[in-house]
């Protein structure tokens, strides 16, 4: 028989941050996307009072302990900017964590690469972060190798244990 364990928020809560529409679950840690959350924080637990990154995204992870599930961390892309869409997609595998951000701009390729350059509109983002001793951190930032225009990297994520997929959705 299948029952309700616990009801999730987020720490910050406002209207079409669409919160829970990306959602994943690896052990007694589960992930929520809020694809349309607009603070203009970066990183790990930033400041999500202000709104001057509109459509920016950012990604709650709760733990359970027990039956009981609390807020573990806020998570935001290390480049925020307004309609990155960032947690449009998630994906997690034990203490590895896989965001897309379809709507990012950089025109970078690759692992890593320069995060600055906003001339590729929607080209897209994904980013992984690990987790060590409870707390998250941004292990790398990965582009197509042939990023372009409107191609939507990150739009779709997966990850099984070393290995990750990252999904585009070109026009």
């Amino acid at each position: 028989t299948w029952r309700q364990q616990a009801y999730l928020k987020a720490s910050k809560t406002e209207l079409l941050d669409y919160f829970g529409y990306s959602v994943a679950i690896s052990g007694d840690t589960v992930v929520v996307g809020a694809w349309s959350e607009s603070s203009k924080a970066t990183g790990v637990n930033g400041n999500q009072a202000d709104n001057l990154a509109v459509g920016s995204g950012a990604v709650y992870v709760f733990v359970r302990s027990g039956t009981t599930w609390s807020q573990q961390s806020y998570i935001k892309a290390s480049n925020t900017g307004a309609g990155d869409i960032f947690g449009y997609s998630v994906a997690i595998s034990g203490d590895t964590l896989v965001v897309g951000a379809p709507g990012e701009d950089s025109n970078a390729t690759g692992v890593n690469g320069d995060q600055t350059n906003n001339s590729a509109d929607g080209a897209g983002a994904a980013y992984v972060f690990v987790r060590s001793g409870g707390i998250w951190s941004q292990q790398a930032y990965l582009k197509a190798s042939n990023t372009g225009v409107d191609d939507q990297f990150g739009y779709s994520v997966a990850i099984s244990g070393d290995t990750l997929v990252v999904g585009a959705n070109e026009s």
